[in-house]
């Protein structure tokens, strides 16, 4: 696991998962296994909604770690199936996210026999929210792993 924050509000995740590509991407894009591991392990999913296909839309209202009720919600952008994901990022209700929509980039390569996966989240709002979500995204990748394990 390798983990670069050279951007001051961008970051990249990369990371060994052991499953194919296929089933990795398949992981990322269906819904019904999204919503068995998806988010850090210190939130709790209250509802998560995904059409993964370019224009399709997603969105996950959560609980934090403090019982807050909050809400991530996007579109997807590219889709090049086994390979890429791209997804615009938006917190609602969250004053430093007015006019801020960030990307997420996910790239699957084969590697050791598993897939590398590499996350990049570009265009946060200040290095402080790099920061917390470098945190989450190495939390969900955690119960990706997690995820191809069981």
């Amino acid at each position: 696991m390798t983990t670069k924050t050279s951007e001051k509000t961008s970051l990249e995740i990369k990371r060994f998962i052991n499953a194919p590509r296929a089933r990795v991407y398949a992981a990322w894009t269906d819904p019904a296994q999204l919503k068995q591991w998806w988010g850090p392990e210190s939130v709790r999913t209250r509802n998560f909604t995904a059409d993964a296909r370019v224009g399709g839309k997603y969105r996950w209202d959560l609980f934090n770690q403090e019982g807050e009720e909050m809400t991530v919600y996007g579109e997807y952008r590219e889709l090049v199936p086994g390979r890429k994901i791209v997804f615009s990022w938006q917190w609602d209700d969250d004053e430093a996210w007015k006019n801020v929509s960030s990307v997420v980039t996910v790239e699957l390569s084969d590697r050791d026999g598993g897939t590398e996966v590499r996350l990049i989240h570009e265009k946060l709002p200040s290095e402080e929210s790099r920061d917390r979500h470098n945190e989450g995204w190495n939390s969900v990748l955690d119960r990706l792993e997690k995820f191809f394990n069981k």
